[in-house]
């Protein structure tokens, strides 16, 4: 399986990181399946995390995990996979980011109706496009220092 959604309708000619046959209309893709590393370690931590999130101060201020675990000041990938997302999820990233600074400049918490609190139906929207780009990265130096 590709990790895309088959029945969407596909969009010719657009430049992305997949072939342009497979790249769907909205530019979203499915979450990457785990491989059985990231189950063994997700069967452990993910009771810790289930009870840890929603009382984070993350989670407070109305942010999903990749607006604050994929920061563009510590990683220099960061910013070319946010290119390469759908515009609006983009945009969502940018008010999520401003609305939690203007919450924590007020010392207040979102409203519970707009934090992401359930960690099992959380989509990793920016995680496919940071892999993308680090293997990109990774097949230019072996081509550099061949």
């Amino acid at each position: 399986s590709s990790g895309i959604n088959a029945e969407w309708p596909l969009r010719p000619g657009t430049v992305n990181m997949l072939p342009k046959s497979q790249v769907p209309v909205t530019g979203r893709m499915d979450p990457i399946p785990p491989n059985a590393l990231t189950r063994a370690v997700d069967k452990v931590m993910f009771p810790i995390i289930k009870f840890y999130y929603p009382r984070s101060v993350q989670c407070e201020l109305g942010l999903r995990f990749d607006d604050w675990y994929y920061n563009q000041a510590t990683d220099k990938n960061v910013g070319t996979a946010l290119s390469r997302i759908d515009d609006i999820d983009l945009q969502l990233r940018n008010f999520r980011g401003l609305r939690a600074s203007q919450l924590a400049i007020e010392r207040t918490v979102c409203p519970e109706a707009e934090r992401w609190e359930e960690v099992v139906g959380e989509v990793r929207y920016v995680k496919p496009w940071i892999e993308q780009v680090r293997k990109e990265k990774a097949e230019a130096d072996a081509w550099d220092n061949y």
